[in-house]
């Protein structure tokens, strides 16, 4: 083989204007060759080079069977170059009829081409260009398909298709058609091209759900069981349960994978698999000569199958085949020592791969990482995205409530559009950071718009319930001739995508307000109330429950604040709210039980610097009074230390190398320097429900302020930063993180992953996680870092690090100047999976109250939809069904058989496991009474569907 293989050297070598790679090379765009005006050699020639190089392969692959005709073929070839300084195109066909013996074996081998336009949303562009993009690349395709019967083309994202829905209708029918004559595939599982890491397992069946239940009714699609992610940035380990839950079983990529196989089975820590193809090639590609070159050492790496997929087109910017792709193609099917060629689709290559699923080798774990900067750049499309998910889950999970109590009539055409909006964003390039300014701006305003709809589904659903409960019991004292409180607060506390409208519907001395919790588990916490134009005497002031218990209060402002033309304080309560449903508070003012007098009764004496103790019934934190950083957290029952020893925990100022850094990266750490330039610390509130401290931080030319916040009953102190970042970079790219440095040795870390957990060794770069980072031990108190808008942590080093900004500077060169709003949880955990998802959930989603009056009703002042009972099972989406029923959905987070009890109000008349299109399944869901209980797989996602 060695002497063939030299013989085909010395012979290409020979020919002029032959070209050698010396390494693999993107057949994106226009060749090397002509760029640079090089004159290629001529059809035979090419033809007969690239049957040879095949033919080489081939033979080695047979174990020499046709070495002898390869020789013969080669010293012919070479003789005649030796005689007359070319090949002619007669030479070349003796060559080919030397070689005919191979024909045969040759042909056994098939390549299935498949066209695509890879067309990025919005990458270094807005939305406009998007759609010219799509359009335009579309019509391209339409127009080549006139021409050329056995073209084949795919595309998929959903939405590209509603781009040509709503701004192309006649492109639409034509597209139809040809949808309809199975030569335009949809390989669409998902809205976009989506990110894997980031959005919310619920986010990632919401992908496959929209995208099936819109292209089979809008555009008449049937197959939706390719996920077709070429360009996707790593992938989770339970890509493979989400998608095998939506009916998936085929899995495109390219990124990610460092193994060597090109075909594998997929499995998630289930055991539910996909059958995945990793591109060995590029998914941007031309149809060249050399597509045949690598199809038998690819056949190895797909246990012998030997067909291959070849996806070629121009992408990024759209633009698909090109009439030279399909030209080249079919010319190369008529070269007889090569592979059959053949137009066709990804879904044609995955049924011929089925027939080798049992020989292929199976991959369990996570296939990343990539672009580890992506965790972090462009905080702000970050914040809207983790804000958005947890609102539109809220507000169905609201809208199940009132739809079972009140009668209330959940808008799902708006909601799914609102969802929609955040799934487009979820694209490769959009959540990442790795995008222009420009979609930056396109993403923030769909949030807005999607913000506007959770928001109005949300306080509607509060609403219909407040009115039907009866609180006529509630004496109030109205007196409408001096009151303008009704109607106060439209619009307050809703800023950077938190908070809930909540509209002041009470007036007098008297005031009313519901408080709905849309988990599943009962919560016992502190809810802040805006009371608004409240005439009465703050020091009379007191709060009770709905059974006129007196509860405990805290007031947060001491006097009347201005908001507008109305005023408002804002007072503490500390409330138990059952799980999925409401409670009932009434403040009031109580009757003088004596005239106060007042003395000045403070210390006459100068300030002590003390560190500053912060303490509840679950933890305490020590801060200290010069850095404003945390030194110590301690759990009250075992008052074990998790900060090590001499360190502090908080802010730390990161110069980055420039040139490994860019938005896709978080480069190389060259100098970490803590943020302790503490320029002003204050106590801000001291009372029974919530004590807090404010440290303001200079920094290079940025300035941080954060509020701790430490809550009874929380075993967290909550962080508050607001950063006024200035920072760009230049000669190096400053980064800002979040740092813990635990006081136990650890290698281990567990995150919190779409529809799951895992837990991941140490690893000197940033790693993506949902909603926390823990550092794992084998007993006693973990520290846990919780956040409502970052995703980038990292753990090493007996440390556990959250990056907060990463100031790159390309695509976009100025991502990260501006106020950043960012909320973090820094506590204990005992290291359950399941409890620590739920409280990592608890802090994401807060309790909501709405205002109300006194009226008459029919529905009790305290009440629960549903509760949910496991040790293992979380509860991820509580939703009504199109037909009146009650949809409720988790995953197992300990990797055993579980079985999960769902608590209802009234006994349900049934209860099935279903798909997630509601098909009912094989899967136990038995009714006790007014209870469900449902049976659930290790780590397995389910859904059960309850009338």
């Amino acid at each position: 083989m060695s002497q063939l293989a030299s013989k085909f050297i010395r012979l290409k070598t020979m020919i002029g204007g032959n070209r050698e790679k010396y390494g693999y090379e993107d057949t994106f765009g226009m060749p090397r060759e002509e760029q640079a005006h090089i004159t290629r050699p001529g059809r035979a020639n090419i033809r007969i080079i690239s049957e040879l190089e095949f033919a080489i392969n081939l033979s080695e692959a047979e174990n020499g069977r046709y070495d002898g005709v390869l020789e013969e073929a080669l010293d012919y070839l070479l003789s005649c170059m030796q005689e007359q300084g070319v090949l002619t195109n007669q030479a070349c066909e003796k060559a080919e009829d030397i070689l005919s013996p191979m024909e045969a074996a040759a042909k056994e081998y098939k390549l299935i081409l498949a066209s695509h336009a890879h067309i990025d949303m919005n990458w270094m562009w807005s939305f406009d260009e998007t759609v010219a993009v799509t359009l335009a690349t579309f019509r391209s395709i339409l127009n080549i398909m006139d021409q050329y019967p056995d073209f084949c083309f795919s595309q998929s994202q959903a939405a590209v298709y509603k781009i040509v829905e709503e701004y192309d209708p006649d492109l639409m029918e034509e597209i139809k058609k040809r949808i309809a004559q199975r030569r335009w595939e949809v390989t669409a599982a998902a809205w976009v091209e989506t990110d894997k890491n980031m959005p919310d397992g619920e986010s990632l069946l919401r992908h496959i759900q929209y995208t099936k239940e819109y292209l089979s009714q809008v555009w008449g699609v049937k197959n939706f069981d390719i996920d077709f992610s070429p360009d996707t940035f790593g992938h989770s380990g339970n890509v493979p349960e989400i998608n095998c839950f939506g009916g998936v079983k085929y899995y495109y990529h390219c990124r990610g994978n460092k193994r060597k196989e090109v075909l594998y089975r997929y499995q998630a820590p289930s055991g539910n698999e996909v059958l995945a193809y990793r591109e060995p090639n590029w998914y941007n590609g031309a149809i060249t000569p050399h597509i045949g070159a690598g199809l038998i050492e690819i056949s190895r790496r797909s246990a012998g199958l030997k067909t291959g997929l070849v996806i070629y087109g121009v992408g990024d910017h759209g633009g698909g085949p090109t009439r030279r792709d399909v030209e080249r193609a079919m010319e190369m099917m008529d070269w007889k020592i090569y592979p059959a060629i053949k137009f066709g689709t990804v879904r044609e290559y995955f049924l011929e791969a089925e027939a080798v699923r049992d020989k292929v080798p199976v991959v369990k774990e996570e296939l990343n990482y990539f672009a580890p900067g992506c965790y972090t750049t462009q905080s702000r499309i970050k914040r809207g995205n983790r804000r958005l998910e947890a609102a539109l889950l809220d507000a169905e999970s609201m809208a199940a409530l009132a739809g079972k109590t009140a009668g209330f009539r959940f808008e799902k055409d708006r909601v799914e559009k609102a969802w929609q909006n955040v799934l487009f964003t979820h694209f490769h390039d959009i959540l990442t950071g790795s995008c222009v300014q420009e979609s930056r701006e396109h993403a923030m305003g769909l949030y807005q718009t999607s913000m506007a709809c959770a928001n109005t589904q949300l306080q509607n659903a509060m609403r219909v319930i407040g009115e039907q409960i009866d609180t006529s019991s509630i004496l109030v004292d109205i007196d409408a001739y001096n009151s303008q409180s009704e109607g106060a607060g439209a619009g307050y506390g809703i800023e950077n995508f938190t908070g809930v409208p909540s509209t002041e519907r009470g007036s007098g001395r008297t005031r009313i307000f519901h408080i709905f919790n849309t988990q599943t588990r009962k919560r016992s916490e502190v809810v802040e109330l805006t009371v608004w134009d409240w005439t009465g005497d703050l020091r009379r002031l007191q709060a009770k429950d709905y059974t006129g218990k007196e509860i405990c209060f805290q007031l947060l402002d001491k006097e009347l604040q201005t908001y507008w033309d109305h005023k408002y304080i804002r007072v503490l309560v500390d409330v138990t709210v059952p799980a999925l449903g409401y409670t009932t508070v009434v403040l009031s003012q109580k009757e003088a039980e004596s005239y106060p007098v007042y003395l000045q009764e403070r210390e006459q004496v100068s300030s002590v610097f003390d560190n500053y103790v912060l303490s509840n019934d679950q933890i305490t934190v020590e801060i200290e009074a010069g850095s404003g950083r945390i030194r110590s957290l301690k759990g009250r029952e075992t008052q074990e230390e998790l900060i090590a020893e001499g360190k502090t925990a908080g802010l730390n100022f990161i110069e980055t190398e420039t040139i490994t850094s860019s938005a896709w990266n978080i480069g190389r750490h060259l100098k970490t320097i803590p943020v302790d330039r503490c320029v002003k610390m204050e106590r801000v509130t001291q009372g029974p429900l919530r004590e807090s401290i404010k440290a303001v931080y200079k920094t290079a030319d940025s300035t941080a302020e954060v509020l701790y916040i430490l809550d009874k009953h929380q075993p967290s102190v909550r962080m508050e930063l607001t950063i006024d970042w200035h920072e760009s970079g230049n000669e190096i790219i400053p980064v800002l993180d979040y740092k813990i440095p635990v006081a136990y040795h650890t290698s281990e870390y567990r995150y919190d992953i779409p529809a799951g957990t895992v837990v991941r060794k140490e690893r000197n770069n940033d790693v993506p996680a949902l909603r926390y980072g823990m550092a794992v031990r084998e007993s006693g108190d973990c520290a846990v870092l919780i956040s409502d808008s970052k995703y980038g942590y990292r753990g090493t080093d007996n440390t556990l690090a959250l990056t907060l900004i990463n100031s790159s500077t390309s695509p976009d060169p100025y991502p990260e100047r501006g106020i950043h709003k960012i909320n973090l949880w820094l506590g204990i955990s005992s290291g359950d999976p399941r409890a620590t998802e739920e409280l990592a959930a608890a802090y994401n989603h807060s309790l909501f109250y709405q205002p109300s009056n006194s009226h008459h009703g029919t529905l009790p002042m305290e009440e629960s939809l549903l509760e949910t009972d496991s040790d293992s099972v979380v509860i991820s989406a509580v939703m009504p069904s199109a037909d009146g029923a009650l949809l409720v959905r988790g995953y197992e987070t300990a990797g055993r058989r579980a079985e999960t009890v769902i608590m209802l109000r009234k006994k349900p008349s049934s209860a099935v496991q279903t798909d997630l299109f509601e098909q009912e399944i094989p899967a136990a869901a038995e009714v006790d009474g007014c209870a469900v209980k449902v049976h659930v797989e290790p780590y397995s996602l389910f859904q059960v569907k309850i009338r």
